[in-house]
């Protein structure tokens, strides 16, 4: 006990023990192991995990194969994407198909070549968190069809139908008639099946010849604005002919006329021409009214349109067209320091609707109360700085109400004439007409509407 006491009332090493350093490095030592065996033990989860869930989903892929082979119309069978849950994991299920032909090629509705012999299936499946190093689970198979779809002395026409986004538009008529000549085409026996969720249809058996493929949907359009598209195919023995479309529901267009004069205080002419520019042809409607706001119902393009009142006629190399209705086309700066007005595209979706404001060129006739105005577009005198117009727009006006109207023109050069009808409007207006800068009026009447805008010096 002497000895106890005596060990334990030395201050020195009742005092002595691990230093600061010693803990920190211990602590080290002992958090790296830690995470090595967490990091071991996670692993070890994840493994077991992942290796679950690849058997969970090489079921459900040949579940899925099991499925598709016992679809009795292959016709109907598609795309398709699908979830399954189980034990807490989401799954996701995704199927591809395509036709392969007699020349072993991939065929889409798109796309002709051999005649179809059997459809092709790929079924792949992920799952929520698996590792970025695990690949899809995935199956193949090739299906043949349970009847006879094909003919050695008959064709096959394929025909695809896209939306505005480019994805396939399902549901839509389809018909096919001989077209003329017939070159040996007949009229088809049964009605052919609308298209499928992937935008396809298929007329089997069709006699060789020439054909008129037509498509049809409600309130529907292609990107020419029609509404019943028609497209000639000529179809041989023993191969399949296709045919392609672009077509979806049409968008509402609202175009206000004469947006930059004050509220209904524009008169317009009554055969005012309008043009649709996009990406694709140039659509240009003729109107039966002097109403300033009409309603289109065109093909919804992601891109949109450009919308101007005139009919634009694009150069080509032997005409020089007609660009003036376009403010765009305008070079800048103009006379009197006046610059082109921005002229965004407007765009919406298919069933959708947009409105948008068409400026036009102003002027004021005077003296005129109770006559018919008819408006005939000039050439551009050379170096104006004005957008060319090789060819002729002639509007006609109501008759006017007023000794003073304003009236609202497309871009560009007008000769204005006059007369007690609107057959007999031959008389040249050369007074009484006024037009608000940068637009001029030449001593002989000749009017000049400029779509820039004057800027301050």
């Amino acid at each position: 006990m002497s000895w106890i006491r005596a060990r334990l009332g030395d201050g020195h090493i009742r005092q002595s023990g691990l230093t600061l350093i010693e803990i920190i490095v211990a602590m080290m030592v002992f958090a790296m192991i830690s995470v090595s065996v967490a990091y071991a033990l996670t692993l070890s989860l994840t493994m077991g995990s992942d290796n679950r869930s690849r058997t969970a989903a090489a079921n459900l892929v040949a579940q899925e194969i099991d499925l598709s082979r016992a679809v009795e119309d292959l016709f109907t069978l598609v795309d398709a994407d699908k979830t399954s849950t189980m034990n807490g994991t989401t799954f996701y299920i995704h199927r591809t198909t395509n036709w392969v032909t007699s020349t072993s090629a991939d065929a889409t509705c798109g796309s002709g070549g051999g005649q179809l012999k059997y459809k092709r299936v790929n079924v792949s499946v992920t799952w929520a968190g698996m590792r970025a190093s695990t690949p899809a689970v995935r199956a193949d198979t090739v299906i043949a069809p349970g009847t006879r779809i094909n003919d050695p002395t008959l064709g096959t026409i394929l025909v695809s139908v896209r939306g505005a986004s480019g994805a396939g538009n399902a549901g839509v008529t389809v018909t096919a008639a001989p077209a003329t000549p017939a070159a040996g085409a007949v009229a088809l026996t049964e009605t052919p099946e609308p298209t499928d969720a992937q935008g396809c249809s298929y007329i089997l058996k069709v006699a060789p010849g020439n054909y008129n493929v037509s498509i049809t949907a409600a309130n529907s359009v292609d990107v020419n604005q029609k509404a019943t598209p028609l497209t000639f195919v000529g179809v041989t023995a023993g191969t399949a002919a296709s045919v392609s479309f672009q077509y979806d529901r049409s968008g509402a267009y609202t175009v206000n006329y004469a947006s930059n004069a004050p509220a209904g205080s524009a008169v317009i002419p009554t055969n005012l021409d309008t043009t649709f520019k996009s990406t694709y042809p140039l659509y240009t409607p003729s109107a039966a009214t002097n109403a300033l706001s009409k309603a289109f119902a065109l093909h919804a393009f992601p891109s949109g349109y450009r919308v101007f009142s005139g009919k634009y006629v694009a150069p080509s190399a032997s005409l020089p067209g007609c660009l003036s209705p376009d403010p765009a086309e305008w070079t800048t700066p103009g006379a009197g320091g006046a610059v082109g007005p921005a002229f965004p595209a407007v765009a919406t979706v298919p069933g959708g609707s947009v409105a948008t404001a068409v400026p036009m060129g102003l002027a004021t006739v005077t003296g005129l109360n109770g006559q018919f105005l008819k408006a005939i577009s000039q050439a551009h005198a050379p170096g104006t700085g004005a957008a060319g117009c090789a060819d002729t727009m002639i509007y006609t006006f109501d008759k006017l109400t007023n000794d003073s109207v304003s009236i609202a023109l497309p871009y560009g050069v007008w000769k204005l004439y006059r007369g007690s009808t609107a057959a007999t409007a031959t008389i040249a207006v050369s007074t009484g007409l006024t037009a608000p800068p940068p637009s001029t009026v030449s001593a002989a009447g000749l009017l000049t509407l400029d779509p820039r805008i004057v800027v301050a010096p």
